[in-house]
């Protein structure tokens, strides 16, 4: 007869291997095309906006669809030429499919 110490050890083991087998990884999932110096990125379920020296000041906005929910349109972000940086960010419940950067002058 195993030992209860024996049989909280594999037991543990188990509930380990488990969630090690189920839980997602947050690797990079994409990179959007460039709209006027600023990208989309997105992971498995989280995305953001950054910008590498904008080209042509304007008003950006971060989209991003989530899959099994409402897909985020983020604020209207008036940003100068020369911005450099993050600007907005979010999360989706499930995982992201995609992500771009709208722009409107």
């Amino acid at each position: 007869m195993a030992s209860v110490a024996t049989k909280a050890f594999t037991v543990g083991a188990l509930a380990v291997a488990a969630v090690a087998t189920v839980a997602p990884s947050a690797n990079a999932s994409g990179i959007s095309a460039s709209t006027l110096g600023c990208k989309g990125y997105w992971y498995s379920t989280s995305f953001h906006g950054y910008c590498n020296s904008v080209t042509k000041a304007g008003q950006f906005q971060l989209f991003a669809a989530c899959d099994y929910q409402s897909d985020y349109y983020g604020k209207w972000r008036q940003l100068p030429v020369g911005y450099v940086g993050k600007f907005d960010y979010d999360e989706c419940t499930f995982s992201v499919e995609t992500s771009y950067i709208r722009y409107a002058g």
